[in-house]
């Protein structure tokens, strides 16, 4: 089908006018300057093992939600719903749910379900599955996580009927979708110069170091590698946030430098803060006592949150 010309003159249009929206951001200039949310776009995230990919975007993803009201749909095929939720509730709260009533974790709760909605995790699922509950849904955005958990061929042309699929599926309905994705062995082997300050940890994975390899950082519109010195002594509660490929820099967002990429700090498990800055803090965010805040520096899914 030929593109009506319309379509193009009122683009045009709209750009010369100035009226082509920015994407979203979550109130903190450092952090909007390079990455930003925007509606109908492909957005890939690899990182190695144990550095809190799932942590940060499901932090993001509740800063969006808080911000702009985003409606989520999440499939985890390595998290129970349950764990997701009381890590979300953290997040929103500022508390840990062993320290806060029960009454207070529910009325949490039931603010978490307004913007996120979980996938059983106990059924094996094929893409077109997950795409389908995605659409009715009527979502804003979805995440799967992570794309090694789906039920699949491991061959080169599935990965591309998967990217190109992932793709279409939001050119077509608008609905934004992220995907977490493994990386490959020899991304995990790869550690510093010893000439480095971080000298022997493990170097950040390349968008062609996804399972895959070079086709998940071509198809994409944008690209994110989460990173972390898991075990060093003041940068293991650091998470580093590359943005590999930005689509469309009109719209904000751009390439982080190679070597400055985003600092979060994980805030003892209590959300990630950016220079100092809780984009969560403004009227939800509560201090924790200082007898919560023990130093944890591993993400770990039974961490008692």
């Amino acid at each position: 089908m030929i593109l009506n010309q319309n379509d193009i003159n009122t683009y045009l249009q709209d750009y010369h006018a100035g009226k082509i929206a920015m994407g979203l951001g979550i109130g903190v200039a450092y952090f909007d300057n390079e990455l930003r949310y925007k509606q109908g776009q492909f957005t890939m995230i690899n990182g190695l093992d144990n550095v809190g990919k799932t942590d940060f975007i499901l932090w993001y993803a509740l800063c969006l939600s808080v911000k702009h009201n985003i409606r989520w749909c999440i499939y985890s095929g390595e998290n129970k719903g349950g764990q997701l939720v009381r890590k979300l509730i953290s997040y929103l709260t500022g508390k840990r749910v062993l320290k806060m009533e029960l009454k207070d974790v529910f009325h949490a709760e039931i603010k978490i379900k307004e913007w996120f909605t979980f996938i059983d995790n106990k059924p094996f699922y094929k893409l077109e599955e997950l795409l389908k509950i995605f659409k009715e849904g009527k979502f804003n955005a979805c995440l799967i996580d992570p794309f090694t958990g789906l039920d699949r061929e491991f061959t080169q042309s599935a990965n591309y009927k998967f990217l190109n699929e992932c793709r279409n599926f939001c050119e077509n309905t608008n609905i934004s979708l992220y995907v977490n994705t493994h990386v490959v062995t020899e991304a995990a082997r790869r550690t510093y110069s010893e000439k480095h300050e971080f000298a022997d940890y493990p170097f950040p994975p390349s968008k062609s170091h996804s399972e895959g390899g070079q086709p998940f950082g071509n198809r994409p519109d944008d690209f994110l590698t989460i990173h972390r010195l898991v075990g060093h002594p003041y940068m293991g509660n650091k998470t580093l946030l590359y943005v590999r490929k930005v689509k469309d820099t009109e719209t904000g967002s751009r390439v982080s430098p190679i070597d400055s990429p985003i600092s979060l700090d994980f805030n003892y498990g209590l959300g990630f803060t950016i220079e100092g800055q809780n984009p969560l803090g403004n009227g939800v965010f509560i201090e924790p006592e200082l007898s919560e805040l023990t130093v944890n520096n591993n993400f770990d899914n039974d961490a008692p949150f």
